[in-house]
């Protein structure tokens, strides 16, 4: 049985085989998504920040471990995100049929599937590192993961503009991904919140029918 935030972590990284194999099969994805990107330039902007995060959880491993279910949901985020970079977000074909089956006026939505899933996988991992390990008073524990996944949007939003400045016009929209949008970055924004918050309400509904809640 995996481990989650309610339950205690018994397990150094090597002897934990389902962590091993989260590790191994991420890895082993990556290097797949990692050949022939549609455009190189962008890949390595957007693997910039993956190779700081990676060297994060390595680095906190020992000492601010988390749970199975955390590390499962941070990998399968990372591989969304993996696929995203190799085809530059706004070709992925998944995006394509969602735009295309739900009707959105967005040619593809993947861009914004991603940021979605931001908020909604990385809100379980922050909770539990408050929960294991910040001396906040419970309450917060599902507050500020929301916030942060807000201001970290944010922040993200406008070091990508800023990157998009940087570049011939004919590259600014390719890289941003505006795709005619120009409220694409609060709208990006807002998916992200909105999977925070309902990553939240989760979490309290599983606390709640565990009797973990606390004020």
């Amino acid at each position: 049985m995996i481990s989650s935030a309610f339950t205690p972590i018994t397990q150094s990284f090597l002897k934990n085989k389902f962590q091993v194999f989260l590790a191994l099969g991420y890895l082993c994805f990556w290097i797949i998504y990692a050949i022939n990107p549609v455009w190189r330039p962008q890949w390595w902007l957007d693997n910039y920040l993956v190779f700081a995060f990676v060297a994060l959880l390595i680095l906190t491993r020992k000492k601010y471990p988390l749970s199975d279910t955390s590390y499962l949901l941070i990998t399968v985020f990372m591989c969304f995100h993996a696929v995203g970079a190799n085809k530059s977000y706004s070709n992925v074909d998944l995006g394509f049929w969602m735009s295309k089956t739900f009707g959105f006026a967005r040619p593809n939505v993947y861009d914004r599937l991603v940021h979605f899933l931001f908020g909604f996988f990385m809100g379980y991992p922050l909770h539990e590192v408050l929960r294991r390990y910040s001396t906040f008073r419970p309450v917060w524990w599902y507050v500020l993961p929301v916030e942060f996944i807000l201001s970290y949007s944010a922040v993200y939003e406008i070091i990508e503009a800023a990157t998009a400045w940087s570049l011939p016009p004919e590259q600014y929209d390719p890289f941003i991904g505006l795709q005619g949008d120009i409220w694409d970055g609060y709208r990006d924004m807002s998916c992200a919140a909105i999977g925070a918050l309902l990553s939240v309400v989760i979490i309290l509904i599983m606390a709640y029918t565990k009797k973990k809640i606390k004020c």
